[in-house]
């Protein structure tokens, strides 16, 4: 998957959130740069570290405090939060 088409994906889900084109470009953006650092951090694959950041994503969007939020352990790592 080249990363423009990752790209608007993303930004697919984010305007299905309710975000407009302005805030969905920039929360894919930072959604993928995040993943990046993630990955690089916690010596995950980065395609582990976008699903923990979308399913975040998702459970914010329905009002649901995410298990990371409270003590969870994010892909990777040994018990610190995000």
């Amino acid at each position: 998957m080249s990363k423009m088409s990752e790209l608007e994906q993303v930004k697919r889900l984010c305007r299905s959130l309710g975000a407009d084109d302005t805030q969905a470009q920039r929360m894919a953006e930072q959604l993928m740069k995040r993943a990046d650092q993630i990955a690089s951090e916690r010596d995950c694959s980065r395609v582990e570290a976008m699903q923990y950041l979308l399913s975040l994503t998702m459970k914010g969007a329905q009002g649901e405090a995410p298990p990371g939020f409270e003590g969870g352990t994010a892909p990777g790592t040994s018990g610190e939060t995000p």
